[in-house]
C-alpha cells in the first residue's frame, strides 16, 4: 500500500515601496508584510491520518466520483470510508469561471449543503478541511463541475 505525505502552505507576502513623500524621514522606504501564514502536513502519523491522494488535468463539465477517480498512473482511488482534507484547483479556462458544487445525485457537500466553491478565470483556490468533511459513502460521493475549458484538481483524503 503507497504512503501519503501531503504539505498545504497558505502565505500571502507583500512587499510595498513608498516614495520620499510619503515617508520622508525614513531611510528605508519598503515594508514586508509577511507576518500571517500557516502550514498543514497530513502523512500516516497525523490525526487525521493522510491514506489517498488524486491529481488530474480535466477539460469540461462533468461530475467528479470520489469513489472512483481514475487517473493515468497507478490504481484508481475509492475515498469511500474518508474524508476530503485537501482540495487545491486551479481554473485554468480562457472562458469563465470555474464552480464545483454538491453533486445533483449523491451529492458530497465541500462548501455547505448547497454551497459552491468558484475559482474565477485564471484563479486558483486551496482548501484545508480539517477533518470536518462527512465520510464519503455511497449517497455522499459525487462534485458536480461546471466549467468550459480545463481545470486542474487535486485532493487529499483521510
Amino acid at each position: 500500500m503507497s504512503t501519503i505525505s501531503a504539505t498545504l502552505r497558505f502565505a500571502l507576502s507583500v512587499l510595498e515601496t513608498f516614495t520620499e513623500v510619503e515617508m520622508p524621514a525614513s531611510k528605508n522606504r519598503t515594508i514586508t508584510d509577511d507576518q500571517f501564514g500557516s502550514t498543514v502536513k497530513l502523512d500516516a502519523a497525523s490525526t487525521p491520518a493522510a491514506t489517498k491522494a488524486w491529481a488530474a488535468k480535466l477539460t469540461g463539465s462533468q461530475t467528479i466520483d470520489l469513489t472512483n477517480l481514475a487517473r493515468s498512473v497507478g490504481p484508481t482511488v475509492n475515498a469511500t470510508g474518508l474524508k476530503l482534507q485537501m482540495l487545491l484547483l486551479q481554473n485554468l479556462s480562457t472562458a469563465g469561471s470555474l464552480d464545483v458544487a454538491v453533486g445533483a445525485t449523491n451529492g458530497y457537500a465541500i462548501n455547505g449543503s448547497g454551497g459552491h466553491v468558484i475559482v474565477p478565470l485564471g484563479g486558483s483556490c486551496q482548501q484545508y478541511f480539517a477533518d470536518a468533511l462527512a465520510d464519503v459513502d455511497s449517497t455522499h460521493k459525487t462534485l458536480d463541475v461546471v466549467v468550459t475549458g480545463d481545470f486542474q484538481i487535486q485532493m487529499v483524503f483521510g
